[in-house]
């Protein structure tokens, strides 16, 4: 599965270099873009703002672009209480979460414990280190977090981000070993690097079952991969 992402930062559909305020490599509308995807099976929404901030902040932009797409969405960004994940449910099949299980496990399993089926986590990973708070704060070693994680398991999915390539198209990266992850969730997502086909299937191939592609939209070539509808 390739799945799009659209990340909103001050209302507008931005990608950053490595996830960097002001290193943009694309600036656009996101309800442009949420038409544009609007046959995808499901997209990738992120309030980078609302990430920075612990708390949503574009969500008027945030609920027309879930509309547009149906709520054939995840959303994250900034959802770091119960209110937060139910309002990202209400818009979109999923909700993303990030700080939470690190910086709040008590509210994360009860939390995980209503709507582990439909809760993904994000697993930024930069240096080695899971890292959380928009990436600019150490959390865990991977195999922290994945123990962390499986009592609370399954989830309906983890995001893995190779943090170091992200927005870069420098090519897939893996950043964890996939074989810790497997009993967290049901489904493992790839994001970091993406240039073409090729790391698609690089991603494909080391274990992943869906790839989260940005860099890729803009700057890279998806147009030959299996699967690609936008």
């Amino acid at each position: 599965m390739i799945i799009p992402s659209i990340d909103i930062e001050g209302g507008r559909a931005v990608k950053r270099v490595q996830g960097k305020r002001g290193e943009y490599i694309f600036v656009g509308d996101p309800l442009e873009l949420a038409r544009r995807f609007s046959r995808a099976d499901l997209v990738h929404v992120v309030d980078l703002d609302g990430a920075e901030a612990g708390r949503p902040v574009n969500t008027n932009v945030v609920k027309q672009v879930a509309h547009e797409l149906g709520g054939r969405c995840q959303l994250g960004g900034g959802l770091r209480s119960a209110e937060a994940v139910e309002w990202a449910l209400s818009l979109c099949r999923y909700a993303v979460i990030g700080s939470m299980p690190f910086k709040n496990p008590s509210l994360f399993a009860s939390v995980a414990a209503k709507y582990r089926s439909r809760l993904v986590v994000s697993l930024d990973v930069k240096g080695g280190v899971v890292v959380t708070d928009g990436w600019t704060k150490a959390a865990a070693t991977p195999e922290e977090a994945a123990a962390a994680l499986k009592p609370h398991g399954p989830l309906a999915a983890l995001v893995i981000t190779s943090v170091d390539v992200e927005g870069t198209g420098a090519g897939f990266r893996l950043p964890v070993d996939l074989a810790k992850l497997r009993d967290v969730a049901i489904r493992l997502y790839y994001a970091g690097g993406v240039n073409n086909c090729v790391d698609v299937k690089k991603a494909l191939e080391a274990g992943f079952d869906g790839v989260i592609v940005g860099y890729a939209l803009y700057k890279g070539d998806l147009k030959n991969c299996a699967g690609f509808i936008p």
